[in-house]
């Protein structure tokens, strides 16, 4: 969601870095660690004309010193060639626009500048607060010089001086300085850059990508608070050089129109950063909370399951309806199965014999109410010859096989004759 984002609003602090960096004035600071002696010169020069700074020397502090040198250089010089544009911008003067420098400070030293400007406009007044300038930057301070090409100079542009006491950074041989293009303008498009970089090395890297745009979240407020806090003195500075008592309306706004923009761009960024990661969370909140919907609509579904099977089946009528798989297809769904219940069969029908000899063992056999002896059986037949013979109890009974053992069912009963003893048979 931030990579589109941090191209173009990165994208953006770059151009406004190169074009502040591309578009700015030439200019040169220098610090004073005290006052400048009363017999140096300083010359600033663009090769078409120079200009010898006018100042008074102060010994008790070097931000007294840089207050006269930046008030004269504005007042007595700045101050009458922004007049002389301004005429010959509207007409009532000829000749071509000229070139000229202006000053200002830094810290403390730049607060009372601003101070001594109310004061000149709140003289005589409840208004007015005096400043105690020995005590403000005593042992260090700064000048800034810008360069306003108006007369389109080729350069260079230089400040020169035959003594560089209490310079800091002083060259050597009393060379002049030269005047440059400031880096610092190009602070917003190195912003810019490291946003883009970090952007491509999230999406390349999306395991560590939460880590990386917190990192670029961090970078961009930072810019943010350290930009936003300049801006202030940068229109602050504008409106006292365009304002009384130095009228340089010419003075530039591109500084702190870039610094608006940096900040503005820099804020954007880190509230679309804020809304991003409050969306991600809201997001990983709601899946979480899905995830947990799901995983227990899943786990009430498996119990309800559980607990239709766990529940005893009532007997439907369509499942006795329903045909008996066939042999072959019980054999082909199983022949485990199916071979288990062959045997079965086999032993069953093996065993339905023995249990039908058995049951006709244990009932019992009927006979004729007298069954003489073979003997009496004999003779009678020879006495009476015609008489029908008897059927014998093995004729009666079921067949046996071999090796059986009769029962005692089966044994003969004792020979029974109507009053007859054994005697009189004998002589019969």
């Amino acid at each position: 969601m931030l990579k589109i984002p941090s191209f173009i609003l990165g994208g953006i602090l770059v151009l406004t870095g190169l074009i502040s960096y591309i578009v700015q004035d030439p200019s040169l600071s220098i610090k004073l660690t005290g006052p400048w002696t009363s017999d140096a010169e300083f010359v600033l020069s663009d090769g078409n004309k120079s200009v010898m700074l006018d100042f008074m020397p102060c010994d008790d502090s070097a931000g007294e010193n840089v207050w006269w040198i930046v008030h004269k250089l504005n007042e007595s010089h700045a101050k009458d060639i922004n007049q002389k544009n301004y005429a010959r911008k509207a007409g009532r003067m000829e000749g071509k626009e000229e070139s000229f420098w202006y000053a200002s400070s830094s810290g403390d030293t730049r607060r009372g500048l601003l101070q001594e400007s109310e004061n000149y406009s709140n003289a005589g007044t409840e208004n007015y607060e005096p400043i105690d300038w020995p005590k403000i930057d005593v042992d260090k301070a700064k000048i800034r010089f810008i360069y306003n090409n108006m007369g389109d100079s080729e350069g260079p542009v230089t400040l020169s001086s035959n003594n560089w006491e209490n310079v800091l950074n002083a060259p050597e041989n009393n060379k002049p300085l030269e005047f440059g293009k400031s880096w610092t303008a190009f602070i917003p498009g190195i912003i810019g850059l490291i946003l883009i970089l970090l952007a491509v090395a999230a999406d390349k890297a999306p395991n560590a990508k939460k880590h990386i745009m917190h990192v670029a979240v961090l970078i961009a407020l930072l810019g943010f608070l350290s930009i936003a806090k300049m801006v202030v003195g940068a229109f602050a500075e504008m409106s006292w050089w365009r304002n009384e008592p130095y009228l340089i309306y010419e003075a530039s706004s591109l500084k702190p129109t870039s610094m608006l923009l940096s900040a503005g761009l820099l804020l954007i960024y880190v509230i679309l950063c804020v809304v991003s990661f409050i969306t991600a969370r809201k997001e990983i909140a709601a899946q979480a909370a899905r995830d947990a919907a799901k995983k227990a609509a899943v786990l009430k579904k498996a119990s309800k399951r559980e607990s239709i099977d766990d529940e005893p089946k009532p007997k439907n009528a369509k499942s006795e309806s329903k045909p008996k798989p066939s042999k072959e297809k019980e054999e082909k769904k199983d022949p485990a199965s199916a071979k288990k219940e062959t045997e079965k069969k086999s032993v069953s029908s093996d065993a339905a014999p023995k249990e039908e000899k058995a049951a006709d063992k244990t009932q019992p056999v009927k006979k004729p109410a007298s069954t003489p002896s073979k003997d009496s059986k004999d003779k009678k037949d020879d006495v009476s010859g015609d008489a029908p013979k008897a059927s014998s109890s093995d004729e009666s009974s079921p067949e046996k096989k071999e090796g059986d053992k009769p029962s005692a069912e089966d044994k003969p009963e004792p020979k029974r004759d109507s009053g007859k003893s054994d005697k009189e048979e004998k002589k019969e």
